[in-house]
């Protein structure tokens, strides 16, 4: 039974593995873009994924990896995102998604976007209660993936929903825009996509990532990446402690 861990980008792939073992590889093998391999994690078998950036590739790379690899057991989504208020997500902090939001999907119109405007469903399926259907938002059960997929809890994990966008969020405008809309804590190029692929697989998925940067901002001072990084391995090891 095997974990997939996904990143991005070989970046956030590489501080994964520093956190792992300090020497930011396995063996003599790291995934490429587009690719993966496997190895072990305490006492967890996984595989290694670099999905590439945005909800395309991610979205390619998961499917690709569910169709051939028999016995995954759910997918760990790790990386960095950006903050839409540092006082609720400040820079360097460990969020997890209690929800995905893609506010890209639907029809586009003068007062915004509509998710139901053009009348199809990103996916429809029956859960408790009867059939659900998924528009632009998709929830999720982060303390349940955390039990079903035996991982340790952070003790200083926030939670909120998460917003996946195909492009950056470059403007304070848009940020305002985004967050009056939809109420977002964080946004992320991937987590939909992956978020989906395991909601239709039927397996446990679970995102977490640290804050790098102020979504819309492009000042120096609201952008620490490297921070982020180095606390994206130091939680991701004491996932598996």
């Amino acid at each position: 039974m095997t974990l997939v861990i996904a990143t991005a980008t070989q970046t956030e792939m590489k501080a994964v593995l520093l956190g792992f073992n300090r020497r930011g590889r396995i063996g003599c093998k790291f995934p490429a873009v587009g690719g993966c391999c496997k190895t072990p994690v305490n006492n967890h078998e996984c595989l290694l994924a670099v999905t590439g950036v945005g909800p395309v590739n991610a979205a390619l790379s998961i499917g690709r990896i569910l169709g051939e690899c028999k016995g995954i057991t759910g997918v760990l989504n790790l990386g960095v995102a950006g903050s839409f208020d540092l006082e609720q997500a400040p820079l360097g902090s460990l969020v997890t998604a209690d929800s995905e939001i893609w506010p890209e999907y639907g029809l586009h119109t003068a007062e915004g976007i509509d998710p139901e405007g053009i009348k199809f469903p990103v996916w429809e399926y029956y859960g408790v209660g009867g059939q659900q259907t998924i528009w632009d938002t998709l929830p999720l059960e982060p303390e349940k993936a955390f039990r079903q997929l035996n991982l340790s809890t952070p003790g200083d994990l926030l939670e909120g929903a998460s917003m996946t966008v195909s492009g950056v969020t470059g403007t304070e405008e848009r940020a305002r825009m985004l967050q009056k809309r939809y109420n977002p804590l964080t946004e992320n190029m991937e987590g939909f996509s992956l978020a989906l692929a395991c909601l239709q697989a039927g397996i446990p998925f679970l995102e977490l990532r640290t804050v790098s940067n102020l979504v819309g901002s492009r000042k120096p001072e609201h952008w620490k990446l490297d921070d982020a990084l180095q606390a994206l391995g130091r939680h991701a090891r004491g996932l598996f402690v």
